[in-house]
């Protein structure tokens, strides 16, 4: 076990609390993307986007919170923004407004190359940070033989 292994270790020793207890802490991603809780569907981004894409091409990407059952968007309750990664790359961010703005966003975007999955990032005012994860392939140029 690492330092940081054992520094958590201690720290939830001590004070019996945990990051899995605090719905703030980290990014949260569905346990079993099978059986989603009412929570994970309503916070869920989901990303709809093209199985294949030619390098250098523009695409759509699409990304909805609440697609899989409607998340609140009230003044005290709502999506601030979203963001797209390929992998770790960062392509965009939405800001949105309570009531005002819906959690759904499409926009064209290109990728020169794969860096892995694309990954989508929605933070909800009340239920912190949520993750959605789509695999892309990035279909390279055709080398022409002379």
């Amino acid at each position: 076990m690492d330092i940081v292994e054992n520094v958590k270790k201690e720290v939830i020793e001590m004070t019996g609390y945990s990051c899995e207890q605090d719905i703030l802490c980290g990014v949260r991603m569905p346990k079993d993307v099978n059986t989603l809780s009412e929570l994970e569907q309503k916070h869920l981004p989901v990303i709809s986007a093209p199985e294949k894409v030619k390098r250098n091409e523009a695409f759509e990407v699409t990304i909805e919170v609440g697609k899989l059952k409607t998340h609140p968007n009230e003044p005290g309750h709502f999506i601030e923004w979203v963001e797209l990664y390929s992998k770790d790359t960062f392509l965009f961010r939405m800001s949105l407004s309570g009531s005002l703005s819906q959690p759904k966003v499409t926009i064209p975007i290109k990728l020169t190359h794969a860096h892995g999955p694309l990954k989508a990032w929605a933070k909800c005012n009340l239920h912190g940070l949520w993750e959605g994860i789509k695999d892309i392939e990035v279909e390279s140029y055709a080398i022409l033989e002379e």
